[in-house]
């Protein structure tokens, strides 16, 4: 029999495609559905890798769509990272303005409808204002970066058990000869 295929290849094009759901901005939002992004990446690289097996080769196990899912997320991870940084670099001040703008009108509409006292509502500021500030700095790369390696393996790792279930090649069920009585 010959060996199964590399895992790098299908590994590298799902991370990449975790990486680009998780990183760009709108279509991360995807990630706010149980991280459907990241899993969806991880059944990506599972169907990947199974397009790459060919007849003769070792079968496919779950533990394949476990390995490829841990991998694509790591890659991932490091994808969006980079994405992260080169948005802040480009968009930082725009996308700050707008957020401001955002969550400002959100806050007045709360503040004028009397649901919040007003020091819970100036905290809030307070807090929006910190982590805008945070999250444009390399500092916050990194942060977000520890996160995505814990955050997007598992789920992509669940992922490529998922795609494992999905595609695995259904085996011919043998059919055992019924036995005959002598007559």
């Amino acid at each position: 029999m010959l060996d199964k295929p590399s895992k790098w290849r299908s590994a590298l094009f799902g991370g990449i495609a975790i990486g680009l759901i998780s990183g760009i901005p709108v279509i991360n939002l995807v990630n706010c559905c149980c991280c459907a992004g990241i899993l969806g990446g991880g059944v990506f690289t599972y169907y990947l890798y199974r397009e790459e097996h060919k007849e003769g080769m070792v079968p496919l196990e779950s533990s394949d769509g476990l390995i490829l899912g841990i991998m694509a997320g790591l890659i991932g991870a490091f994808v969006q990272a980079v994405i992260h940084g080169f948005l802040i670099l480009l968009f930082a001040g725009a996308q700050e303005q707008l957020m401001r703008s955002i969550m400002g009108k959100i806050l007045d509409r709360l503040e004028s409808s009397g649901s919040f006292p007003s020091d819970a509502l100036d905290q809030m500021r307070d807090q929006i204002e910190n982590s805008m500030k945070e999250s444009n700095t390399m500092w916050g790369v990194m942060l977000s970066l520890f996160t995505s390696l814990i955050i997007n393996p598992i789920f992509a790792m669940l992922g490529g058990l998922l795609g494992y279930a999905i595609f695995k090649s259904k085996k011919p069920q043998q059919t055992l000869p019924t036995p005959t009585t002598p007559q």
